[in-house]
């Protein structure tokens, strides 16, 4: 759990290679939402979105 503080602190700093590793962390999750989403969407899509809303809002995390 202190490594993950200490990569969210740099990406949360502007750390390029902290917010790759913090995005590889949580591909799977992404990934997740993707497959169980509508079908009448375009996944590809959809998974872009949640990347970028994921790098947006990395700011906002608060650590336990």
């Amino acid at each position: 759990m202190e490594d993950f503080e200490k990569v969210l602190d740099s990406a949360q700093a502007g750390d390029r290679q902290a917010m790759e590793q913090l995005i590889l962390e949580y591909m799977p999750l992404i990934d997740g939402l993707v497959k169980s989403s509508n079908k009448n969407i375009d996944k590809e899509d959809f998974k872009q979105y949640l990347m970028i809303k994921f790098v947006e809002n990395t700011k906002k995390f608060k650590k336990l």
